[in-house]
């Protein structure tokens, strides 16, 4: 047997679909739901592992069935360099049409362990302070006035709220 450097593993992708349970029911026009299905994402190299998730609600037009073919496709062994990220991911994109909340949970983890990898979050990486990181909103269903009361209190470390209206 030669001597050598042994080439280094692939990234080993996983997933795992789970039901998000949501703390008040959410309303909007057309339907109500008091769960969300999700797609967990995991990308492992070296030991360490990045994580991604795709929120599939109904009216997206993906489930937890079509994310779960899609990640079984994918072939990311094939990679043996995280960093590769134009690589990786221009490989998931022309993987199958569509499958874009998969796709953004497979570049979320991917992200995510080249992060842990570097020791450093995503907003440091980029040249970023925590304070200039982009705000966020919480959006908050149709209900009665007194939840929707309720809602927003629960919501006061948001700075913008989205309040749909209307039946």
């Amino acid at each position: 047997m030669k001597k050598g450097i042994l080439p280094k593993a692939g990234l080993k992708l996983s997933f795992e679909p789970y039901n998000l349970q949501l703390k008040h029911v959410f309303t909007l026009a057309g339907s109500s739901r008091s769960t969300t299905p999700v797609m967990l994402a995991k990308i492992e190299f070296e030991g360490l592992t990045g994580y991604g998730e795709a929120s599939l609600p109904p009216y997206l037009g993906e489930s937890q069935e079509s994310a779960g073919r899609f990640l079984s496709g994918l072939k990311l062994e094939q990679f043996a360099d995280p960093f590769r990220m134009d690589e990786i991911l221009g490989y998931v994109d022309k993987s199958a049409p569509g499958n874009t909340a998969a796709k953004a949970a497979v570049d979320i983890a991917l992200h995510d362990l080249a992060g842990k990898i570097m020791g450093q979050p995503w907003y440091k990486i980029w040249g970023l302070s925590a304070e200039s990181t982009p705000v966020t909103s919480f959006t908050i269903g149709i209900d009665t006035p007194e939840v929707v009361r309720q809602k927003v209190k629960e919501a006061a470390g948001f700075k913008i709220l989205k309040v749909k209206l209307g039946r």
